[in-house]
């Protein structure tokens, strides 16, 4: 490979000699140490061979003396095709003012892009930057220093809190890091922190308030937890209670399974289709014809190109035709079981919080009746039990 590239560089003809005293020639050639390759005799008084340029001409004092003849038949490599394309002076200045164009095109600004500004208008931002020498078809070279733009942008826009300006190939983002007033806590009534349900207390932290209860204390649906009131008789104060309490609650569930059911499953059919995409359509190139399943999933993966942080919006996309069909199962008592309490342990934590934990859980009941299970199953729930009471009389409590 690399003697190849060097013949290349050097560049090589391949020529016919002709003449009675070719191996004369030959011999000489060799004595000399001029290289040749692919060798071919022609006819009985001419042969062709390859010679690298630089020994071509060394030839002519060998043919004067073995009375020899040749020709060039074909040229290869780097000097003839150079040679060539330097004859070509309108193409030559064609691709230099081209190349001339695309640096002076590359060391300008085109595209001006705000990110992460909500409360403060993108024209307002721009309009700073442009006072700032920032704009488009402005040239790098004339933009101030990137990092004092930034600062003179944060110092002229006091609702921001900083201001990145970045340069990406032609492009100039502007980040914008907006000030955050944090909003006015809303204004609360003085409250209890009162159970919602029948309970068992696990946890209790009173944040502001007078706590009542205790870890391993049951209460009752409406029982004062955390009350607003506090200090004494002769000095009380009623304020906002805020805490965390959470017990144990128990729910009982019924629930019903059909033993004969329903089920999706794929056959292992699939049809594997291919399309270019352009934009917002696709060329569909592979996977032509109509389906013959009854009932299929589509699976979709689209490519899409870019060059750097550039969207090319041209790509391809996969699509995998799955064949599916519905099959009828039927489940024994334990699996019935299984699912209904999985079924009914879904319904808890959806309607009491994700950060409800169940502790237990007895099945009470579960019998068999006309292909359906009836289930009656007790779950112990530790959840979050308070809800809000206000206080309308100070002595409410009392």
């Amino acid at each position: 490979m690399q003697y190849q590239l060097i013949t290349y560089f050097k560049g090589h003809v391949k020529i016919e000699v002709r003449g009675k005293d070719i191996e004369r020639l030959m011999n000489e050639l060799i004595l000399n140490k001029i290289k040749i390759w692919d060798a071919r005799r022609v006819s009985e008084g001419s042969i062709e061979f390859h010679i690298q340029l630089n020994d071509f001409f060394k030839l002519r004092p060998f043919l004067k003396k073995t009375g020899c003849r040749m020709s060039v038949l074909k040229r290869f490599g780097a000097p003839f095709f150079l040679n060539k394309f330097l004859k070509r002076k309108f193409f030559i200045s064609g691709i230099a003012l081209f190349l001339i164009g695309i640096y002076i095109l590359s060391t300008m600004v085109w595209n001006i892009e705000v990110i992460g500004n909500d409360n403060l208008s993108s024209e307002q931002i721009l309009e700073e930057a442009e006072a700032l020498g920032i704009h488009k078809y402005q040239f790098k070279f004339k933009m101030d220093d990137l990092d004092i733009v930034s600062k003179e942008l944060t110092r002229n826009l006091p609702e921001s809190s900083w201001i990145g300006v970045t340069m990406k190939g032609t492009k100039v983002q502007i980040k914008v890091v907006e000030s955050t007033i944090p909003d006015e806590p809303p204004l609360l009534n003085p409250r209890n922190l009162v159970s919602n349900s029948d309970a068992i207390i696990t946890e209790i932290f009173a944040e502001k308030g007078n706590p009542l209860v205790k870890v391993n204390y049951r209460v009752k649906k409406g029982d004062v937890l955390i009350s607003g009131v506090i200090g004494d008789e002769e000095n009380q104060e009623i304020v906002v209670a805020k805490g965390r309490i959470r017990g144990l609650v128990w729910y009982e569930y019924n629930v019903k399974v059909p033993l004969k059911q329903e089920v999706k499953v794929y056959t292992g059919s699939v049809v594997d289709r291919k399309y270019l995409v352009f934009g917002n359509r696709a060329l569909k190139i592979r996977g032509f014809g109509s389906l013959e399943f009854e009932k299929s999933e589509n699976i979709l993966s689209k490519h899409m190109l870019g060059w750097r942080e550039y969207p090319l919006h041209i790509g391809w996309m996969d699509e995998k035709v799955l064949e599916s069909e519905v099959m009828e199962r039927e489940l024994s008592l334990e699996e019935a079981r299984s699912v209904g309490i999985q079924q009914a342990k879904s319904d808890i934590l959806f309607s009491t919080g994700v950060e409800s934990k169940i502790q237990a859980q007895n099945m009470i009941e579960a019998k068999e009746k006309d292909g359906v299970v009836y289930m009656k199953i007790l779950f112990e729930v530790e959840q979050d039990i308070m809800t809000e009471q206000p206080i309308t009389e100070f002595n409410e409590i009392f």
